[in-house]
């Protein structure tokens, strides 16, 4: 739908709309789920405003297209191995829009075309924890450097993230739970941002695009309240 802060500058804005078309096929047996689907949607009647001009409303229209279509294909197994549940997802994206103050159908900027997801959780009785590792993948994302004649052609790299977890079943209701993120220490890059405005030398000056920390700690304690006071989180972590 057409944003509020466009709204305010057009009101005659129409909401955007979408077609999509969706086919699905799962299947739950003896814990273990399998689960494809594709899909293709169109959208239509997108917001267009020309840069540099987004306080007039003649800027404003409902003349935007694009598409996005792929699939996503998910596996989980929580009975092959005693005490272990994992999961692998994978979803493919190709998506192009002319929309906002593109001048041209491209791929938006938060479009990574391969994602890829592997969880694994292995709860261990003897010493009533859970140990848990995630690993992320996700292919490059464009962004648009002024600097170069193609629009949205640059490409960020790769995003890789190997994450862990342990979790301590302190009682049947309270667990203590420590994870951390990037173990491998990598210099994760999420794209890059530029001046409006030309140096002297005609050029856009820009800057990376990087988290605030290179790693992220995080240590908690989850109390569940029930009747029972035997329900807890640990499956959810």
């Amino acid at each position: 739908s057409a944003q509020n802060r466009w709204l305010m500058v057009n009101d005659q804005l129409e909401q955007e709309k979408a077609d999509h078309y969706i086919l699905n096929y799962q299947i739950n047996q003896q814990n273990r789920t399998f689960r494809i689907e594709a899909y293709y949607k169109k959208y239509r009647d997108l917001v267009k405003f020309q840069t540099g001009s987004v306080y007039q409303p003649v800027a404003y229209s409902n003349s935007g297209d694009g598409y996005a279509r792929g699939f996503d294909i998910f596996w989980r197994d929580n009975r092959s191995l005693p005490g272990v549940d994992y999961w692998i997802s994978y979803s493919y994206l190709d998506t192009r829009r002319d929309y906002q103050d593109f001048p041209q159908a491209a791929s938006p900027a938060f479009a990574s075309r391969h994602n890829l997801s592997i969880v694994y959780k292995h709860f261990i009785p003897d010493i009533k924890s859970q140990v848990g590792f995630t690993y992320t993948y996700a292919s490059g994302r464009p962004y648009n450097d002024p600097n170069e004649e193609s629009f949205m052609a640059g490409r960020t790299p790769v995003y890789m993230d190997l994450s862990g977890n342990l979790s301590y079943l302190m009682r049947q209701n309270i667990i203590v739970h420590l994870s951390a993120t990037n173990l491998l220490g990598r210099n994760h890059l999420f794209g890059y941002e530029y001046a409006a405005v030309a140096d002297q030398n005609g050029l856009f000056p820009g800057r990376a695009i990087r988290p605030a920390a290179k790693r992220f700690l995080f240590l908690g304690v989850f109390i569940t309240f029930s009747r029972e006071a035997v329900l807890n989180q640990l499956p959810n972590l």
